[in-house]
């Protein structure tokens, strides 16, 4: 009896080990793009705007424009007057943002962050690409951090940045 026993809780250990396993976003490769230290292809992002006719208690504008204009520096792809190469424009829409509450993802649903946020990539007055990303931040994820709200920000702006890099 005592050897089932033993064989049963390593088991339900192993379970367990397995089951709140959530994997994470950097287990997922997001296509071919190496960063480079400096590209020829740079983009201009030039206008950020809030298309929910939602009025936030945190600036969802300037959060989004930060996080893409890091996105396009990490890369070498950010604008600027004295760099050379091929120039795109990059336009965002927030086209839904929920902050959510840090205690309420403790609870399914309840505390969720959600950020969907389109973009449409020019070349001069051609469009090139309409860029879509959405990240949520729900049950169970970031429980520690009381700023989900604002890390879904920098994520969507990632995802954006990786998918115009991908267009061009």
């Amino acid at each position: 009896m005592d050897g089932r026993l033993r064989f049963l809780a390593i088991i339900s250990i192993a379970v367990l080990l397995f089951a709140c396993h959530r994997g994470s976003r950097d287990d997922i490769i997001q296509g071919p793009y190496v960063p480079a230290i400096s590209s020829p292809t740079k983009i201009q992002v030039v206008d950020v705007s809030n298309d929910t006719r939602q009025v936030f208690d945190v600036d969802v504008i300037g959060l989004l424009w930060t996080g893409l204009d890091e996105s396009l520096r990490k890369r070498g792809m950010y604008w600027t007057k004295e760099a050379g190469g091929k120039l795109y424009t990059l336009e965002a829409h927030v086209v839904e943002y929920k902050k959510g509450i840090h205690p309420g993802r403790l609870v399914p649903k309840v505390g969720d962050t959600v950020l969907v946020v389109k973009c449409e990539l020019k070349d001069g007055d051609r469009q090139v690409a309409t860029i879509e990303s959405k990240r949520k931040i729900g049950f169970g994820d970031m429980l520690l951090s009381r700023e989900a709200w604002k890390a879904v920000f920098s994520e969507v702006a990632e995802d954006l940045i990786n998918q115009a890099t991908r267009k061009l």
